[in-house]
Order: structure tokens, then sequence, then C-alpha cells
């Protein structure tokens, strides 16, 4: 009798149920699973938040009686305890006779143990189906795993003629209320938003996904020279700056003592690191993020450290945010400061552009291509 194959399209489902964790799993990965009986479906599942329930028990679950089905699932099941049981327990509890898994696991903790667990205890394990598919839906988690670092966005709203304010620096609002509510969505999806001085100071933010419910990120707050005045929101009590960690980064010397003292008191976390030629040594930020399980970082502003990012090839994905608007002006900024590339061959590419319209607005998605991979 012939084995029956894999079928690709339980999987593209699982991939796409996995969606339903994007502003609440993070820092762990997507993960979706569907469980198959005589190929119907009859159990799905995805991760909905951290320290939740993975999918494959949120499908065994929906499922009830799993015995001798198949499980698809878009990364290999979790053989160890962390924040939730492992999930071959769950599997092997139910009876499942067939796992299909699209990815390995990165994480040292997990990778490989769940099904080399299965298979010992007689389950069918096989990986790979829809990697590629896989692999590019968790970019983030897979190269925060692999390089130690957060994945890194950069995001603007601009008019058509690429200018984030005006010469006089208005800038709200440039988008309509559609390209708002995906900018606050955005904020939701990653572990940490991160703001320059200049943008703290000409736009006094609150950096909180609106409308206030589920998860808040972490408020990372740039300020090398300590110019920051205490009043802002950011830095104020927490009934002013709302719920939510913050974070404020400065080098030694630029702050008081005393300054410093206040913040903590406020309840604003705070971190020296050494100033470099240029400004933060923008890499050693991002270790130390790293460190603290940001596995997503949101750039907002301004337009000097969003070109700061690109020059020391620190982002993989920019967010734009483009109104049907022209506000010219020579002296009005555009998204990308600092020196720029002075000849095309230098300048950066970008590939899976995706575009949606937001009312008026556009909206355009895309990952940055390592240097030197421009072509």
């Amino acid at each position: 009798m012939a084995v029956s194959r894999p079928k690709p399209e339980f999987m593209a489902e699982a991939l796409e149920l996995a969606l339903g964790g994007l502003e609440s799993v993070s820092p762990n990965p997507l993960v979706g699973a569907v469980v198959v009986r005589g190929g119907k479906v009859i159990g799905r599942g995805f991760h909905r938040g951290f320290g939740r329930p993975h999918a494959e028990r949120e499908a065994l679950g929906a499922a009830g009686n799993a015995r001798g089905a198949d499980l698809y699932v878009t990364l290999e099941p979790c053989a160890h305890h962390g924040k939730t049981p492992p999930c071959c327990e769950a599997v092997l509890e139910a009876g499942i006779k067939r796992v299909f898994f699209s990815a390995s696991d990165p994480n040292p903790e997990t990778r490989g143990k769940g099904p080399r667990l299965l298979r010992k205890a007689g389950v069918e394990v096989r990986g790979g189906l829809l990697r590629k598919e896989a692999l590019s839906q968790n970019a983030p988690y897979f190269f925060w795993r692999d390089k130690g670092r957060p994945w890194v966005v950069l995001k603007w709203a601009m008019s058509l003629d690429g200018k984030i304010a005006t010469a006089g620096g208005e800038s709200q609002w440039i988008t309509g209320a559609k390209a708002r509510a995906r900018g606050h969505s955005l904020r939701r999806r990653v572990d940490a938003v991160l703001v320059g001085t200049e943008t703290v100071l000409a736009d006094d933010p609150l950096l909180t996904p609106r409308p206030a419910g589920g998860r808040t990120p972490l408020r990372v707050i740039l300020d090398r020279r300590g110019r920051l005045p205490m009043k802002l929101k950011l830095l104020s009590h927490p009934r002013v700056a709302g719920r939510g960690r913050r974070l404020y980064v400065s080098v030694p010397g630029a702050n008081s003592a005393r300054r410093l003292g206040e913040l903590e008191r406020r309840g604003v976390e705070t971190l020296l690191l050494p100033s470099a030629a240029a400004g933060l040594d923008l890499g050693l930020l991002l270790a130390e993020l790293a460190k603290l399980e940001i596995s997503q970082l949101l750039v907002e502003g301004g337009a000097r450290l969003a070109g700061a990012f690109l020059r020391d090839s620190l982002a993989q994905e920019i967010a734009a945010f483009v109104a049907p608007k022209i506000i010219g002006g020579e002296d009005a900024l555009s998204p990308v400061g600092g020196e720029g590339f002075r000849k095309l061959a230098e300048s950066l590419s970008l590939s899976d552009l995706r575009h949606e319209a937001l009312g008026a607005d556009l909206f355009l998605s895309a990952k940055i291509r390592p240097a030197g991979n421009s072509r």
C-alpha cells in the first residue's frame, strides 16, 4: 500500500493561521498548525501570545480525538520545558501518526530535539515542507537567533515628493487615519520602538500603540548629549507616559547622577554606552537590546538616525507610508539623512516589495538587501 504524501495546501493553511499572532507573540516565532485526518482538517491552531499555549496544543485541543491523524506545523515541535510544556508530549498523548513541519528552530534549546524524540517513539516526522515560506514569515526571529541582534525596521511617513516634515518642522499629520492605524499595529508587532533626540524634541511623542490594549513595546529614547527636558511625555511619571517599560540611552558624563536618579524614580530605565565618532554606537546598542530579548526593533525617527542605521548596515526592513501630497522645500527633511551614497552603484537595493492602499495613502514595505548584494 502506497504511503500518502504530505499535502502542501495543509501547510499553507498553517502558515496563514500563524499570522494570527502577529501582534502578540514576539520574541517567540509565528507558528500555525492543523490536524488532518482522511484528507480533512479536524483541528486548527496558532500561537496566540508569548507565554501562551503553542500552536500544536491549540490545534490538538480543537481536534478532540486526533488518534492516527497527521499534524502539520510551521516550526518543529519543541521538546523542552519553557513557559509552556513540551509540544512533543501533547503530540504523543494525542496519538498523532505523522508530523510534517516546515522549518527547524534555531533556538539551541530546541533545535532537532523534538523530531528526534518523536521518531524514537515511532512517529513519522518529515521536515522542509514549504520551508522557504516559513523562513520568510519568521525572518526576524531567525535573524535574531542567528546574528544576536534585533531585526530592525525603519518606519517613516512622507509626502509623494519624499518629505517627512515641512521646512518649518511640521509633520502631524502627513498621512491619514488608516495609515496611522497601521503604524500603531506595527508598534504592537515589535518588542521595542526607538526614537532619536531630534524627533522627541520636535514631536514629544508617547510611542505607545493606540488604541490602548494588547502589549506595549519597550520604548527606547536616544539622548547622547543629555539634552532632553524632563518635562517631555516619554520621561514623565507613568501616569503621563503610559504603561510599559522605557529605556533612556545616553553616554557617560552627559547626565548628572541626580538626573539619572530622577529618571529611574520615574520608572525610566537607563543605559550608558560609549560614544562613537558619529554618535552612539548603534551596533553595541543592538547587542544590549538583544540581551533584553528584543528580537524586533521599530525605528521611528528621525532622518539622521535612519541614515546611521543604513550607513552601518544595521537595518533589515523598510516600512514607508506615502501620502498623495507635495510639500517641497530644499530645507524640508527627507526620511534618510546623513551623507548618503555618492554613486548609484553604492546605493542599497530592496527586495520583497509589497504595497497596500490605506485610504488615500500607500503603504510600502520591503527588505533591505545586504551591502554588496544589491544586484
